[in-house]
């Protein structure tokens, strides 16, 4: 668990240097441009190749957009210096504490447990030599937390603030650490308790906070609080077009979409060549089913997009198909998933280790109907993955595998894949959703009843 105050802090004068490279990476992330942000790593490696914390942040990048054999071997590469590093210093307590999460991320998880007790131990030694060591203590907390021993890690949290009762980054980091551990309210009170210890002119650390207390609260699904947080964020910051787009993505979660729209535009027009802001407004329109003005949308991004950008040119022709469709374009969106076709075949032979592009060729065949295309290209999605949680790639590629299977009337094979799917995310609403039109298909009226009804509670849209 990382602190969103590390990353955002100013970058005045750090260009061109590893730390500006980090808050940058963390930025694009905040507004979901996770590729710039792996581009951000890989300057700041140009610049530190040794460094280990880039390469994990790395690592994490490219599993969330599917590269997971890319992930696991950017994980191998940190772990190795990880270890160069313990046997130069066998007591550093932050290097044993990164391996346990790269191990854990690889799913070795024994392994993973050791270091964090080997880190648990370097700690306890330190505070019993100094009971004052308020450093021991948080990292006491955050190893305690990451072994599932929340109430230790509770304690020692509260013997952090005790040691240190008017230092609001303590009780930043503490109320960042509770909310992880489910108490939201107390992560609250602990928010609120740094908020008021922050100097008053300091008005961009305040926006910070603010911002850190809105996230964790859109995490606890607190909306409305959220909203109210980042609010309060943009006041003091109204500049911010990361926290623009996150009001934008809060409003979207309470069905105000026309607030949201209105926050997109906020965004655009502080940063009009904003393309992933362009995106989500283009998709929050297809959710409100403005199809006309979602291709516009397209067409703008398509604009910005370099035309070396092979995989992002790939993916908003595949969406723009779709908004085309939905108003009976069809001769249009055909041509539209054509082009995404093409686009997807040649940014997977640049990055053949990447079966994110693999699982999207996949539904742009679907989209064309070919279907028995569709199914071998998942096939080999799921047969190269390495199955790293949360399984993001492996759950979508089973879908679109049962969908496939469903459109080639196959519906006792894609009933197994839906329950695969099921078994890695039984939140899937729309694992749940094929696998009732698959029970309906297959005459079981009864199961197919209850699995639509289950697609329908987690939310499911056509």
């Amino acid at each position: 668990m990382i602190s969103l105050k590390f990353f955002c802090t100013s970058a005045v004068g750090w260009e061109e240097t590893t730390g500006y490279w980090f808050n940058r990476a963390e930025e694009l992330t905040h507004n979901g441009s996770i590729d710039e942000a792996i581009y951000a790593c890989d300057e700041a490696l140009k610049i530190e190749p040794g460094n280990d914390f880039v390469l994990v942040r790395k690592a994490m990048y490219l599993n969330i957009i599917g590269m997971v054999n890319e992930s696991a071997k950017t994980y191998e590469k940190a772990l190795t210096l990880l270890d160069e590093k313990l046997k130069k210093n066998a007591g550093d307590a932050g290097a044993w504490q990164w391996k346990a999460m790269v191990l854990g991320s690889l799913n070795r998880e024994d392994e993973s447990d050791q270091a964090y007790e080997k880190a648990l131990e370097i700690f306890d030694h330190r505070i019993e030599n100094d009971s004052l060591d308020t450093d021991s203590w948080i990292g006491r907390a955050d190893v305690l937390l990451n072994l599932g021993r929340w109430d230790e890690a509770h304690e020692s949290y509260n013997r952090s603030t005790e040691l240190k009762p008017l230092d609001y980054s303590v009780w930043w980091r503490k109320a960042e650490v509770i909310s992880g551990i489910g108490d939201i309210n107390e992560s609250v009170e602990a928010y609120d308790k740094a908020i008021s210890l922050i100097p008053a002119n300091d008005a961009p650390e305040r926006a910070l906070a603010y911002a850190a207390k809105a996230e964790d609260l859109a995490f606890a699904e607190r909306w409305e609080e959220a909203l109210e947080a980042v609010d309060k964020s943009l006041e003091l910051n109204p500049k911010s077009s990361v926290w623009w787009h996150f009001k934008a993505s809060t409003l979207m979660e309470l069905g105000r979409n026309d607030e949201a729209l209105a926050a997109f535009d906020e965004v655009l027009m502080q940063s009009p060549e904003d393309a992933d802001s362009w995106l989500r407004k283009a998709g929050l329109l297809v959710e409100m089913k403005c199809y006309n003005e979602s291709i516009k949308a397209y067409d703008k991004i398509l604009e910005l997009i370099a035309e070396s950008n092979t995989k992002e040119l790939a993916g908003t022709w595949l969406n723009k198909g779709t908004a085309l469709n939905k108003i009976g374009r069809r001769k249009e969106a055909k041509e539209a998933f054509q082009k995404s076709l093409e686009l997807y075949d040649k940014a997977t032979l640049e990055e053949p280790g990447d079966l994110s592009l693999q699982r999207m060729k996949g539904l742009t065949l679907y989209n064309l109907g070919r279907y028995e295309a569709s199914l071998e290209v998942y096939d080999q999605v799921l047969e190269a993955s390495p199955r790293i949680e949360p399984y993001v790639i492996d759950v979508a590629a089973l879908e679109g595998k049962g969908d496939a299977l469903r459109a080639l009337n196959r519906n006792e094979e894609a009933l197994e894949a839906y329950n695969e799917a099921i078994a890695l995310a039984p939140s899937s609403s729309a694992a749940w959703h094929g696998k009732g039109e698959a029970e309906r298909a297959l005459g079981q009226a009864g199961n197919a009843g209850m699995s639509l009804l289950m697609a329908d509670k987690l939310g499911y849209e056509k």
